[in-house]
């Protein structure tokens, strides 16, 4: 990884929309790829880093708003997400990929945030590569066929009022009951947003939100990408949303905007 460089262009020109009914789920992959960019440009390692805006203005939650920094690096077996902020209560988040173990760091001693602990849980979005999208060199999309999961096409699907291709990702083992909807611009094909989703209650442990453990609590992940810039061979987004999300008898939410400032290749 090496030269520094801003993003500054604009995306790729957009292709054109395809019907649903005629697609199929490689089809979406190869129209995507194409989106991101060359084959070499987009399993090069990668560093990009910027600032990070957290909201928690959840009820009966941690309410707050921190700015910090993040750095996120990459490669195609390993990554690591740092952010830090200044606060005593909420120091840093830590996610990380490393020889095929996925960590996530204690944001306190023996507490790890909402999200850290949906992430602990669910460690096959790690192991799997999918957290960041694009912006992760090992994007499971990249080496799709090489990953040896189930890929599936459900048509165009409304999410946040748009309607986008949606794909269902099944990894080979260790996905359990977790939900992971991928979509993607009906006309572009870029991505724009996951879903992970469980569905039933989960034993997550304390958390710094004193999530409920109630069995009608349903949790998720969303992360959204939006203005897509190019750089060195790469149309990646430069706006990356991670929002985690509990509903029970009340909706609790942190939220997370990374802007992307830099990139290092």
């Amino acid at each position: 990884m090496h030269s520094r460089c801003a993003l500054l262009a604009l995306g790729l020109a957009a292709a054109p929309a395809f019907a649903e009914d005629k697609l199929k789920p490689e089809e979406v992959i190869a129209h995507h790829l194409d989106a991101v960019g060359t084959l070499e440009a987009r399993t090069a390692g990668r560093n990009v880093e910027g600032a990070v805006a957290m909201t928690a203005p959840a009820s009966g939650g941690v309410a707050g708003a921190l700015n910090g920094r993040f750095r996120f690096d990459s490669e195609s077996s390993r990554f690591a997400l740092r952010m830090k902020f200044p606060s005593q209560g909420y120091p840093a988040e830590g996610i990380s990929l490393e020889g095929g173990k996925p960590d996530v760091d204690f944001v306190l001693p023996g507490k790890r945030s909402g999200m850290g602990n949906f992430l602990s849980a669910h460690d096959v979005i790690l192991r799997e590569g999918l957290l960041g999208g694009v912006l992760n060199a090992g994007w499971p999309l990249f080496v799709a066929a090489q990953r040896g999961g189930r890929i599936g096409y459900d048509g165009l699907k409304n999410l946040g009022g748009r309607e986008l291709h949606r794909l269902r990702y099944r990894a080979k083992k260790g996905q359990d009951e977790l939900e992971v909807f991928l979509f993607f611009d009906p006309d572009s094909f870029r991505h724009v947003a996951s879903l992970y989703k469980a569905s039933q209650a989960q034993s997550l442990g304390a958390t710094i939100e004193q999530s409920s453990s109630q069995p009608d609590v349903y949790l998720q992940i969303e992360e959204t990408f939006a203005e897509f810039k190019s750089a060195k061979g790469l149309s990646l987004p430069t706006a990356w949303t991670i929002r985690y999300e509990l509903q029970s008898k009340t909706t609790q939410y942190w939220k997370y905007e990374l802007a992307v400032e830099t990139l290092e290749k």
